[in-house]
């Protein structure tokens, strides 16, 4: 059986050098995520037909419902 040793014991005393920022750049040429689908637990109103429904898809630029959306 090995020996025990104190988690301290393989920690390093010299802090390491890194860059930290509030708010950090994202890198150039990268485009930012597009969100396509949520879910509200409360249901929100379709932008389409207004059913309210947990879950929504985006098509065309607007949340709709699973039944309104263009799946082709």
């Amino acid at each position: 059986m090995s020996e025990e040793r104190p988690l301290s014991a393989f920690s390093s005393s010299e802090s390491a050098d890194t860059e930290t920022a509030d708010d950090p750049e994202p890198p150039a040429g990268v485009a930012p995520a597009t969100v396509t689908y949520r879910w509200q637990p409360a249901g929100s109103a379709c932008e389409n037909c207004g059913t309210s429904t947990e879950t929504q898809w985006l098509d065309d630029g607007a949340f709709v419902c699973p039944d309104c959306k263009d799946w082709a």
